[in-house]
């Protein structure tokens, strides 16, 4: 233990003198590290607000992003509800015996209103009958000759597909053309031996 402490004793009185060593500097260092001690904390302070400024702009542009997917995402969901109402308007229209009547009028009107709202929110029908099946708009449910059509084009409509802006809300569900019918060949041979 005794060794310990002369040791302790020998080392105490050198750091001593680098402590007196650093409180001895000359006026002219003490002066300027202030300023330096200064600036660099300036320097940090504004780096600090730059980089907080930086944060909060980054946050504001993310939440008005995720505000207009929300709302864009609300009226996706209210449309895609309201889609079967339109259609079964359309039908209702379609099998109207009397067009002249004042209830087939006053449907007709609802119906061009219902739609006229609708479109004002970026609502499109997918084009249809005549037009080059795509697959990404129309879903194919048969496929059935045609003289009429070529090969690969919509014959007949079951569904209207819409489009909200540049998504596809619902497909068409559609019949599409195959071409014209092959010629049946009668082969004589066959129907001598029957």
């Amino acid at each position: 233990m005794s060794e310990t402490t002369e040791e302790q004793e020998k080392t105490a009185p050198e750091t001593a003198e680098v402590v007196e060593d650093a409180a001895a500097e000359t006026p002219e260092q003490a002066d300027a590290d202030p300023a330096a001690a200064l600036q660099a904390e300036c320097d940090s302070l504004k780096d600090q607000l730059l980089r907080a400024r930086a944060e909060f702009d980054n946050y504001r542009r993310r939440m008005a992003r995720e505000m207009e997917t929300m709302r864009k995402t609300a009226a996706e969901s209210l449309i895609r509800d309201l889609l079967p109402v339109a259609d079964n308007l359309e039908r209702g229209l379609a099998h109207a015996e009397d067009r002249e009547s004042p209830l087939v009028k006053g449907v007709e009107m609802v119906m061009k209103q219902f739609a006229d709202v609708l479109s004002a929110r970026g609502l499109e029908p997918v084009a249809g009958v005549g037009e080059p099946f795509d697959p990404n708009v129309h879903e194919a449910l048969a496929q059935q000759p045609s003289e009429e059509h070529p090969a690969d084009t919509v014959v007949l409509e079951y569904e209207r597909g819409y489009r909200l802006g540049d998504q596809v809300l619902r497909p068409a569900k559609v019949v599409v053309s195959s071409g014209p019918a092959a010629p049946q060949q009668n082969n004589e041979g066959d129907s001598a031996q029957a």
